[in-house]
C-alpha cells in the first residue's frame, strides 16, 4: 500500500511540475490572454533564445526559416510564417506550447505576444509596436484560404 501511495504521489507531483496550464488558442483568438507584448522586446527575446537555431534574421539554420513569402509551389518550397500559417492566433498557441527560454522555462504570455509580434513584423504582416489580443486576432494571414475547411 505504501508503494502505491508513493507511486500516486509521484505521478501527481511529476505531472504538476512538467505541465504548464496552457489553454488552446482558437483560430479567432477569442481566448487569447488579456495582456500585450512589444515587438522590440520580441526581437530581443528572439535574438537571445531563438536565433541560434532559427538564424539571426529568422532565415533558418538548424531549425526551419520563419520569414519568407515565396509561393507554395515549385521546387525547394519552405513553409514559413509568411506564406503558410493560416491564422495568426495559432502562432501564439504554438509558441506558448512548444518553446522555452534558455533556462528551459515557459515564456510568459507577454513574452509570447512580443515574440509573435516580432515574427509577424519581419514577415511584413504586422506594422505596430504593441500587439495584443485584438490586434493579433485581426491579422489576415496570406494563406488563410489555402486549407480545406472541415468545419462543415
Amino acid at each position: 500500500m505504501a508503494m502505491l501511495n508513493i507511486l500516486i504521489f509521484s505521478l501527481i507531483f511529476y505531472s504538476s511540475v512538467i505541465c504548464n496550464e496552457i489553454t488552446t488558442i482558437e483560430i479567432d483568438g477569442s481566448n487569447l490572454p488579456e495582456t500585450q507584448g512589444e515587438v522590440s522586446s520580441g526581437k530581443k527575446i528572439f535574438k537571445i533564445n531563438c536565433s541560434n537555431c532559427h538564424g539571426y534574421s529568422a532565415e533558418g539554420l538548424t531549425a526551419p526559416e520563419l520569414v519568407g513569402s515565396q509561393k507554395l509551389s515549385g521546387d525547394n518550397v519552405s513553409k514559413t510564417v509568411g506564406n503558410y500559417w493560416p491564422y495568426a492566433p495559432k502562432i501564439f498557441d504554438y509558441l506558448k506550447r512548444a518553446k522555452r527560454n534558455q533556462n528551459d522555462e515557459y515564456f510568459s504570455d507577454q513574452d509570447i505576444y512580443s515574440i509573435t509580434g516580432y515574427i509577424l513584423k519581419i514577415n511584413d504582416l504586422f506594422e505596430g509596436e504593441v500587439i495584443d489580443k485584438k490586434k493579433l486576432s485581426e491579422i489576415i494571414m496570406p494563406n488563410r484560404d489555402g486549407f480545406i475547411n472541415l468545419s462543415n
